[in-house]
């Protein structure tokens, strides 16, 4: 029913996209005059986003200085998480849409790509350039939010890379006398000792290595550590192929097959859900995880509690067989705001003055938190805390600052409230490493393939299953290459790759 639904408003879209659509003149090469807020009257300019708490009530200071800067009249519309897709996907059926719009995820809301083909929309890319806030966002970024090569969208900008570093108990390391892991092979013997060793030194075999969660899928990184590409593979020829379809997959099942073996990764990997991973450090029972950077120091406060001498730290990734370090990309940003083609290039121009102030910590922190010393304050170490009464009056970073793309902070997985300054240096430097060898996902930015739409589903969840099976024992790396025959003999999934493929060229990578 639900995607009956995302079908017909992507059909009654078709038909009214021409009444939102407007002609539009080409970009000048500089930004329009901002408003003074004290002559002529306030543009009215209309958002509407998500919202994953209340919404705030009443006027809120802070939009109200941002508007005043602007000489604008700020006016957002929230919409709750759990049903944002549908009302999005009303309103445009309806044509009743605001000036900005936030789209969480394209493949979840195809109408919009269907109004951005029908001219909805405005193309920001020759744009963009005059912001100089918003140009600062890395071009992967844009990349990656862009459809066919063109943007049409201000990706609410997260960090690339920082969300996958090796984190492991280096007290356990000394107790053993090892060194954290440069390669597979020591990676191996490390979390095997850590399961057979006694690192906690309490005469009991009740330590593992590596925690890691099954359900509801392994996590990507089990594949792409071993150089098997980010979600998908990148050949010579300039195809894309899906990561696990490679030799380094296989090599990947392999290994993670023996390490299993060996009591280096928690027996209850089936069943072991994401948010398990911290519980089983924090408890002492795994030594090992793959997670952000900035985790091994906020794991620490409540594993220290128990064990003052514990100490988690964050490492690289060891090196695969081709001798080089591999991590996965993050895509950038989280969700999407588009300016209909019914607003006028001035008005266009203003909006994108106001994200280029947003897209600074200043305007970021006025538009979410309000006003600096009374409606939050900003510790020696950089972090945000929201007063008393910041909170009575309606600011939360999960409803007032979701309308804002914010500033790009590239140390912002090395760092957390109260961390001490060597621990954050250090942090920033492994970020700093990681993001030379990250590899971005050729998918990101790219439509869902119209068989995925119908059964990738039902795809991820065979290539789930046998990941699980295979390191688990259940199933043999015969099973493996059996079953990656099998899916290379689907006509339907070769469909797929063949779409994938057409939409990675149309977007113009290389």
């Amino acid at each position: 029913m639900k995607t009956m639904k995302t079908i017909a408003a992507g059909a009654v879209s078709v038909a009214l996209v021409a009444s939102l659509a407007a002609c539009g003149g080409k970009p000048s090469d500089a930004p329009a005059a901002q408003g003074d807020g004290k002559s002529g009257k306030p543009m009215d300019i209309t958002v509407t986003t998500i919202a994953f708490s209340a919404a705030p009530t009443g006027e809120l200071e802070g939009l109200k200085k941002i508007g005043e800067k602007f000489n604008v009249n700020l006016k957002i519309n929230y919409i709750p998480a759990n049903n944002i897709t549908e009302k999005l996907n009303v309103l445009l059926a309806s044509s009743d849409i605001t000036d900005v719009m936030f789209v969480e995820d394209f493949n979840t809301t195809p109408s919009f790509l269907n109004a951005i083909d029908k001219g909805a929309f405005w193309e920001l890319t020759p744009y963009i350039k005059n912001y100089p806030n918003l140009s600062k966002y890395p071009q992967n970024v844009f990349d990656n939010a862009s459809i066919k090569g063109k943007l049409y969208s201000l990706p609410r900008v997260r960090p690339l890379d920082g969300s996958e570093a090796l984190v492991l108990r280096k007290d356990w390391l000394d107790k053993l006398g090892m060194q954290p892991p440069k390669t597979m092979d020591e990676l191996y013997n490390v979390l095997t000792a850590f399961a057979k060793n006694d690192p906690d030194g309490n005469g009991k075999a009740d330590t593992y290595g590596l925690a890691l969660f099954g359900s509801p899928g392994p996590a990507g990184y089990l594949i792409s550590m071993f150089g098997a590409g980010t979600g998908w593979q990148k050949g010579a020829d300039g195809s894309i192929t899906p990561n696990w379809m490679t030799p380094q997959a296989k090599e990947a099942m392999q290994f993670w097959n023996k390490t299993f073996q060996s009591g280096g990764i928690m027996p209850d990997l089936p069943v072991m859900k994401s948010q398990q991973v911290r519980d089983m450090l924090v408890q002492g029972k795994a030594g090992a995880a793959i997670t952000n950077v900035s985790d091994a120091y906020k794991f620490n406060q409540d594993l220290k509690k128990a064990n003052p001498n514990a100490n988690l730290v964050a490492y690289e990734i060891p090196k695969a067989a081709d001798g080089k370090a591999h991590y996965e990309q993050a895509i950038g940003y989280y969700g999407q705001f588009l300016v209909s083609k019914k607003v006028s290039e001035e008005k266009l121009k203003r909006i994108l003055e106001v994200y280029d102030y947003t897209a600074t910590e200043e305007g970021y922190n006025l538009g979410t938190y309000g006003i600096k010393d009374t409606d939050f304050t900003i510790g020696a170490d950089g972090a945000v805390t929201q007063t008393e009464d910041g909170k009575k009056k309606g600011y939360s970073g999960d409803s007032t600052g979701q309308w804002v793309t914010g500033y790009y902070n590239k140390y912002l997985r090395a760092s957390a409230p109260g961390m001490p300054s060597d621990i954050l240096e250090y942090n920033k430097k492994l970020v700093d490493t990681i993001a030379g060898q990250s590899e971005p996902n050729p998918e990101f930015g790219l439509p869902k393939s119209a068989p995925f739409k119908e059964k990738g589903a039902d795809w991820n969840k065979k290539i789930n299953d046998m990941m699980i099976n295979v390191i688990i024992g259940k199933s043999t790396i015969d099973d493996w290459d059996k079953f990656v025959k099998t899916m290379k003999d689907d006509p339907g999934y070769q469909s797929h790759i063949k779409e994938m493929n057409d939409s990675f060229k149309a977007k113009g990578q290389k």
